[in-house]
């Protein structure tokens, strides 16, 4: 398919009710560079509008001109029929626009309802100063009642997983303007915001989606595209800051939306699968025994050979993350040893790991992979400073950092990476990309990859499974942990189902013969492995 990115193309038409909010000329460039180019759309009243886009196509900035965090540099926009110019995040909330952001902006140190409520402190007050916490915590929990989520607002926000605190994030933006500020026809932005949701959370999403279609309107982006199918009225491709594509989703598929967004169909081969190696006569580069931590995992025992990708599946609860963490030393265990490229068994520790060879992306790249004010070359040379960026008296070299994220820049295609720019002025996949940097300019012998492509567009993630495949052809020993089912399947050569804290299952998955869906969720679930067990909430493929 020829996509033309100055022709927007309308495959359907839906039937619309009259807009909430329109958009006309949209444009944004930062020095030389067009961010948004021209952009208009229309999001009716009691819809679900989605855009879709590549990394880096311009939907972050148009959340952002939406919501009141930047301003446009030409263009109109109306809400309810009325001028819309939003000078900051808060004037947009007070004329009924909020935002479910793409990374989480709670404070993990202070109680759910103090999130709940951030900034509206004043409405619960007694003479004026003192703060009313019974009328707070009884409003937090109308809000998080309407939601449905089953959490005690008095508790400390960041005792809840990430699941949990994405929910309240989600509460916050949709239901607290509505009961606190009296909007009739509330209008949502929502960014990536089932990325990290277990089923249970995702299911209370869509109910809430439902309510609050009811009375206003919700702007949604997604890298989901059978999400994006399933819950759009309306659909918009954006494509290089231009809008490309207008479609309705009931005569549009996965394949039309990926064509549009990345101007190609999207790969047969998306995983790569007919490069995966045989193993079998690979020495052991990493050598897991025991290893526990009590209410996360317990005797956990596995290894993963020279070339090899082995996946670990579960639910979200499952202490698969935690294990990650525990293996590359990131968290010490409190029992068991880890051995890299047929050293000793030690006690995991991330430093001396680091310098043996191991690399570690966490699931949580701006809460724990990157500092994204500070620059691309800086975020690269990061795990490298004291061995590979100084010189004999301990000076840093400028320039070979500067060569170094140059090189990576160009070999994994970061756009717009110059290596003086802030990862904060960068897409999402784009700051993957950074994360996956750094460990390579190390030549790595282990990596450990906690859900790689969360956040990340379509066509990033293609990018990213190449590359994940051109280190298995390196002979790198790969450990990847995702919640997404057909990643860990496409992948990997073996699957470790984890299941509260225990590997419940060894799966092989090789190139000729990769397990089903509903044979990876069976085992995943806590009553049996087997696979006529499997939950009707659960979305597999035959």
């Amino acid at each position: 398919m020829t996509v033309h990115a100055t022709t927007i193309a309308a495959v359907g038409a839906p039937a619309t009710s009259p807009p909430l909010f329109q958009a006309e000329g949209l444009r944004k460039a930062y020095s030389d560079t067009v961010v948004l180019d021209g952009v208009g759309f229309e999001v009716p009243a009691h819809s679900v509008v989605t855009f879709v886009g590549e990394n880096g196509a311009g939907k972050s900035t148009l959340f952002n001109i939406l919501s009141g965090i930047t301003g446009a540099d030409a263009g109109t926009m109306r809400l309810a029929g009325e001028d819309y110019r939003p000078k900051t995040y808060g004037s947009a909330v007070r004329s009924g626009v909020s935002r479910v952001f793409q990374e989480q902006s709670l404070i993990a140190n202070v109680p759910v309802y103090e999130n709940l409520l951030l900034g509206e402190e004043h409405r619960f007050t007694r003479a004026g100063q003192l703060l009313d916490k019974r009328s707070m915590i009884a409003a937090a929990e109308r809000i998080v009642e309407e939601a449905g989520i089953d959490i005690d607002v008095r508790r400390r926000t960041g005792d809840y997983d990430f699941s949990k605190r994405q929910s309240i994030e989600i509460a916050r933006a949709c239901l607290a303007p509505t009961h606190l500020l009296g909007m009739e026809r509330p209008f949502i932005l929502l960014d990536e915001p089932t990325s990290a949701l277990d089923r249970r959370d995702e299911e209370a999403f869509f109910r809430l989606v439902a309510k609050i279609k009811r009375r206003g309107s919700l702007l949604f982006v997604s890298h989901r595209l059978s999400e994006v199918l399933a819950l759009s009225d309306l659909i918009y491709v954006l494509k290089d800051g231009q809008l490309v594509a207008k479609l309705d989703p009931a005569t549009a598929d996965e394949r039309t939306l990926h064509g549009l967004m990345v101007g190609r169909q999207r790969a047969t081969d998306y995983y790569h699968e007919k490069r995966q190696r045989a193993v079998a006569q690979e020495p052991v580069r990493l050598d897991v025994r025991g290893l526990a931590e009590p209410g996360a995992f317990a005797d956990i025992s596995l290894s993963v050979r020279a070339g090899e990708i082995v996946g670990i599946g579960g639910l979200l609860d499952s202490g698969k993350s935690a294990l990650g963490k525990a293996i590359a030393g990131v968290e010490r265990p409190a029992s068991g040893t880890v051995a890299l490229a047929g050293g000793e068994h030690r006690a995991p520790a991330i430093g001396r790991f680091v310098k043996r060879g191991l690399g570690y992306v966490p699931a949580e790249r701006l809460a724990e992979g990157m500092i994204a004010a500070f620059s691309v070359a800086w975020n690269i040379s990061l795990a490298s400073g004291g061995d590979r960026q100084t010189n004999r008296f301990g000076l840093w070299k400028r320039r070979r950092e500067t060569e170094t994220a140059e090189r990576y820049g160009r070999e994994l295609a970061i756009r717009s990476a110059t290596p003086g720019l802030r990862c904060s002025r960068l897409s999402g996949g784009n700051q993957q990309k950074v994360v996956l940097a750094r460990w390579l300019s190390r030549d790595p012998e282990v990596l450990v990859l906690d859900n790689p492509t969360r956040g990340v567009d379509a066509g990033a993630k293609e990018e990213i499974y190449r590359l994940i495949r051109d280190l298995a052809d390196r002979g790198v020993a790969v450990l990847l942990i995702t919640d997404e089912l057909l990643e860990l399947i496409g992948l990997s050569n073996r699957i470790l189902i984890l299941q509260r804290g225990h590997i419940v299952a060894e799966i092989p998955s090789p190139s000729t013969a990769k397990p089903g869906e509903r044979e990876l969720v069976a085992w995943m679930l806590p009553q049996s492995g087997d696979p006529s067990a499997v939950s009707p909430h659960l979305e597999t493929n035959p």
